[in-house]
């Protein structure tokens, strides 16, 4: 009965079978969804009483949609499924930000030899380097500290120097820590010449630091920063060009030996840390349009916060006594000798010139006369502002990281086309909501939307060369 009973239902199987792929075929449904055709997407839904409708979205043409009365049982339309290409958001990376590497640090590399004094001496411009260890970037950022000491001393092993190097090392940074000519004596002469002179120095070790394939600096990311002389020598290798030199300056030649004698730098700074300091000429802050961050007492009696001389001895007088006799007066005023350093322009008004200039610029203004805010009047480091500077410096270097963030628009004249400024970008992913992608290019993305999606959006993510991330989402 079995066999019987099998062998029956078998030979129904077989006069039904056809029957039941006619059925099939003449049935035949598409799964609702998306779908690519030569003219462009075909979407494919169910009305409310459970009929099958589309909608062709054109490429071109004017014409954006159309609907179909095809039969979509036949093929007519050349359709393969429509899957997005892929997109994540790059997760947000504070990099520059928190210590993280170790630090190796590497002490009296020569970066130029110069011959100095009437019979030709010869002088070692050295450097100590600082860097992030176990750091895998291959395109570091560099961060050039000078020391301040009026440009008649100072050591670029200051306590708080030393200190200040390693921390930005440990956010990443390759820094160094770059000692430089000094004045020969209080002469106005010997002052000016070490001003200008120790220009050239910070070229040279930049230049020097850039040559070292080693150390993977991205000739694009380099930041400078000083303290006192030392910040009026960042700025002026951030905004100061050959031409504001003075002539002798200019046309003496350039006895350095190593680094090649010419100030072309071949880099430009990303932003500078001033410290306290100042610049010798105001036209300088037309040069360039470069980020600063200054930190300064306004009552500061030796770099002035606003104009003035530099590096006066403000308790010389008070040694002498307040009053002078009359023959002292008239000698100062009559056979005064030159003031040793030209007259200066401080923080408030290199902040109030970029602000004008629209230049990003950052001033932190404090009350009283400290000179150097890092050291109380007892001579102990005042830590808890010493944290607050380099950490209010790091958050603004790593702001200005990137000098092109990402912007993303869409073409007026072609209103498919989205654009991003990609001259920082490593990688880039697009999305788009309400609508569907026709291709993407190195900086481009063409989208048809669907007029009658809820929402149009366009969303792009990625990573700048530098490691830091970025996401944007507009909505049209």
């Amino acid at each position: 009965m079995r066999l019987g009973f099998s062998y029956i239902r078998y030979r129904r199987f077989r006069v039904l079978f056809p029957l039941f792929l006619f059925f099939v075929s003449c049935s035949r449904s598409l799964e609702p969804g998306l779908y690519q055709v030569a003219e462009g997407f075909l979407r494919v839904g169910v009305d409310s009483l459970g009929n099958e409708t589309a909608l062709l979205y054109r490429n071109g043409g004017g014409l954006w949609a159309d609907t179909l009365t095809v039969d979509l049982k036949t093929d007519t339309y050349q359709m393969k499924p429509y899957h997005a290409p892929e997109f994540h958001r790059f997760p947000m990376r504070e990099l520059y930000r928190e210590p993280v590497y170790g630090v190796e640090e590497t002490r009296d590399i020569v970066y130029g030899r110069v011959l100095r004094g009437e019979e030709g001496e010869r002088m070692d411009l050295t450097l100590d380097l600082y860097q992030p260890g176990n750091d895998k970037a291959d395109s570091r950022p560099l961060l050039v500290m000078f020391r301040g000491g009026g440009f008649r001393g100072g050591d670029m092993r200051d306590s708080c120097l030393v200190e200040w190097c390693r921390y930005y090392a440990s956010l990443g940074y390759v820094v160094s820590s770059v000692d430089y000519r000094q004045a020969e004596s209080r002469r106005f002469e010997d002052t000016e010449d070490a001003l200008f002179k120790s220009l050239k120095d910070a070229n040279a070790a930049v230049r020097f630091l850039l040559r070292r394939d080693s150390l993977l600096i991205h000739s694009g990311r380099i930041f400078a920063g000083g303290a006192d002389a030392g910040a009026i020598t960042a700025l002026n290798l951030a905004y100061m060009r050959e031409e504001n030199m003075p002539e002798i300056i200019r046309e003496e030649e350039d006895t350095t030996i190593v680094i090649p004698p010419s100030l072309l730098r071949g880099f430009d700074v990303r932003a500078v840390a001033n410290l306290w300091g100042a610049v010798p000429d105001t036209t300088i802050l037309h040069n360039a349009k470069i980020p600063v961050i200054s930190f300064h007492s306004r009552e500061d009696r030796v770099v002035p916060f606003g104009a003035g001389f530099p590096f006066e001895e403000p308790d010389e007088e008070e040694e002498r006594g307040f009053f002078r006799s009359a023959w002292e007066v008239l000698i100062s005023i009559f056979f005064s000798e030159r003031h040793p350093f030209r007259e200066m322009y401080g923080s408030g008004i290199i902040h109030r010139i970029l602000k004008g200039r629209g230049v990003s610029s950052e001033l932190h203004a404090y009350d009283g006369d400290r000179h150097n805010l890092f050291i109380r009047e007892d001579g102990s480091i005042d830590y808890p502002l010493f944290d607050e500077i380099k950490e209010q410096t790091a958050a603004f270097f790593a702001s200005k990281m990137v000098i092109a963030p990402v912007s993303l628009h869409q073409d007026p004249e072609d209103p498919q086309l989205f654009v991003i400024d990609r001259t920082e970008v490593e990688t880039c992913l697009w999305n788009v909501d309400g609508g569907a992608l026709l291709g993407t290019g190195e900086d481009t993305a063409r989208i048809l939307f669907f007029p009658d999606a809820s929402e149009h959006a366009v969303s792009v993510s990625g990573e700048y060369a530098s490691g830091l991330t970025f996401y944007e989402r507009v909505v049209f």
